[in-house]
């Protein structure tokens, strides 16, 4: 009786499931389609902060615009406005602020009178980082630098 156990156990055994080498195959599958895939989800992570970095830069621009604008017709060719001896008036970062909620650090106009031609500007982004980037006239932006901490930046 034992004996017809076993040969029927034997026999139902129909070899279900994988091998241990079926299963390292396609662990060596996955793993090189990881290695391919990660880099590449990565790179569309970094643009899209590129991008996020560059659309607050041209918001502030923006407003550097609507500002020096408003000198203009006041015939302030100073910007007094804007920037005084010390750097950037209290008045135009809490107009930055509330206008793009970003807090700007400095901005740095070339020339210094006049028609500018180029900003350097930092601030602290949303995501906490320190950005400085340069727009010119023709509304060209390029970020320079990324940074966890921004000087001047006041809250």
């Amino acid at each position: 009786m034992m004996k017809d156990l076993l040969k029927k156990l034997q026999k139902k055994s129909n070899k279900k499931g994988f091998t241990l080498v079926e299963i390292i195959v396609v662990l060596v599958i996955l793993a090189i389609l990881a290695a391919i895939a990660v880099p590449s989800v990565l790179g569309y992570v970094n643009e899209a902060k590129e991008s996020r970095y560059i659309q607050e830069a041209r918001s502030i621009y923006v407003v550097i615009q609507t500002e020096e604008a408003k000198c203009k017709a006041l015939e302030d060719n100073n910007y007094a406005a804007i920037y005084s001896d010390s750097g950037l008036t209290d008045a135009f970062k809490k107009q930055v602020k509330s206008t793009t909620s970003l807090s700007v650090g400095t901005i740095e106009r070339t020339p210094a009178t006049g028609d500018a031609t180029k900003w350097v500007i930092t601030w602290k982004s949303d995501d906490g980082k320190g950005i400085k980037a340069t727009v010119n006239k023709n509304k060209d932006i390029t970020i320079d630098s990324k940074s966890e901490t921004v000087a001047d930046v006041t809250e």
